[in-house]
């Protein structure tokens, strides 16, 4: 009797562990169909996106910025109310003190805004809301040509058509993070096309008709003037456009400087380690990464002056340099920040430009828009978009220093009155209200988790 009840306990575990196999086997077969991958379909492999950690998320934390309740808020004001529940708006402006001044969103929608959202999504495991956007992106933004607008506008809103190299490469970033998670071979398609519109047969990185200004003599000397930001402005949605449609009026312009558009490429866009990524699955030829190091390691200016180029006068690998979007004999150091975050990401920054960077932190506190050579001094706004990439800069460097010292500054633009519709959530003041921009909130969440 008893070895009845020991076999028969014994086929019951037979059968119980068989329904399980079973059941993990049509899982399995299901989820390869759902995401297009039955049969052998592509596959990527990745640098591993960088997760921050506890030592770093409490620093950040420490300095009121946290970084859950931060991407909550932002997706109920800047993706819920500011933009269309799904695409996020670029900036939102919460309602003032007076009555007449009504909460109102930008009814622009920004494809790197969009592309820092996919991220966060993919990180928090937000597939539902990662595929729907992702599908939203393609089918709004993408133009006949493979290439993809920078901007889309909500209904009564106009703007120009643009097209910008950096939101591209941010977007084809982000799908890469995705499509390791969530993707399909729709979506390897996508990431292949959008790939052979931004790189050239060699895997150089394609040059875009960039503003230049220089001396009558053909000397240049910058990019996109912006000196007409004042000393304290944070920077208006109204002057971003400014700079990107070409405006350049400057009453700081000499009468000795004209314009002109000639081809280069931003340091700032060579992503080296998505370029690795591109090279190492095969996507672009063998030794492209190699050559954008090289293009931008030979933009760094001197041992007296550590800091890189912001741009190439002509192909990626020409070696010709500019030095600024901004004014005659100056760096422009937002630019220079990224391209550093990108050098460190892969561990070939230069220790010059990054003690250089420190010293300018810890000094100040600020992160300021340019440098000009000839007095030795930084100056100009605060750039105020360039301290998520210095956190993240300082985390590649393994720096807790640099990064405490740049979330104390950040984290005094966190809105603490527990009323905030936008508490925990960064803010700028501009013309007495407060501003939320989505790029520098999602960022934020990405450097702190």
């Amino acid at each position: 009797m008893q070895r009845k009840e020991i076999a028969g306990l014994g086929i019951g575990k037979l059968i119980t562990g068989a329904v399980v196999v079973a059941l993990a086997l049509c899982a399995t077969i299901f989820y390869l169909f759902y995401t297009g991958r039955f049969g052998g379909g592509s596959k990527l492999k990745i640098t591993a996106p960088a997760r921050l950690g506890y030592e770093w998320s409490h620093l950040a934390a420490d300095n009121n910025i946290v970084s859950d309740y931060l991407f909550s808020r932002s997706k109920k004001l800047i993706v819920a109310k500011g933009g269309d529940g799904v695409l996020a708006a670029s900036s939102y402006t919460i309602a003032g003190r007076l009555v007449t001044q009504e909460a109102e969103d930008s009814g622009v929608y920004g494809l790197s805004d969009q592309a820092l959202l996919l991220k966060c999504y993919v990180r928090a495991g937000d597939r539902a809301n990662a595929v729907t956007l992702k599908e939203n992106v393609i089918s709004r933004y993408k133009l006949a040509d493979g290439t993809y607008r920078t901007y889309v506008y909500s209904e009564g809103t106009t703007g120009e058509e643009i097209v910008l190299m950096s939101a591209m490469i941010d977007w084809l970033d982000a799908m890469t993070e995705y499509y390791v998670t969530y993707g399909n071979d729709n979506d390897y398609n996508e990431i292949t096309a959008l790939t052979a519109v931004l790189f050239d047969s060699e895997g150089n990185l394609r040059t875009e008709s960039v503003s230049v200004a220089k001396y009558a003599e053909s000397l240049y000397v910058g990019l996109d003037d912006t000196s007409s930001i004042g000393e304290d402005d944070e920077g208006s949605l109204e002057q971003i456009y400014g700079t990107i449609t070409g405006d350049t009026e400057s009453a700081d312009i000499e009468n000795s400087e004209t314009e002109e558009n000639v081809e280069g490429v931003l340091l700032s866009n060579i992503n080296l380690r998505l370029i690795r990524d591109l090279e190492n699955n095969g996507l672009i030829p063998a030794g492209a990464y190699d050559r954008a190091l090289k293009a931008v390691k030979d933009g760094f200016a001197s041992s007296d002056h550590p800091f890189y180029a912001y741009a190439t006068s002509g192909a990626m690998d020409c070696g010709d340099y500019i030095y600024s979007g901004r004014n005659i004999g100056s760096v422009d150091i937002a630019h220079n920040v990224r391209t550093m975050m990108h050098l460190a990401e892969v561990g070939e920054l230069d220790g010059m430009a990054f003690a250089e960077f420190k010293e300018m932190v810890m000094n100040s506190g600020r992160i300021y828009s340019e440098f000009v050579f000839m007095t030795g001094n930084y100056s100009g706004a605060e750039a105020v978009g360039a301290y998520t990439d210095g956190m993240m800069l300082a985390y590649y460097r393994g720096d807790t220093d640099l990064y405490n010292k740049l979330s104390d500054t950040l984290g005094k633009r966190v809105a603490t009155k527990s009323t905030s519709p936008a508490l925990y959530m960064i803010f700028r003041e501009e013309n007495d209200r407060y501003v939320f921009y989505a790029g520098e909130n999602f960022a934020t969440r990405l450097a702190t988790s």
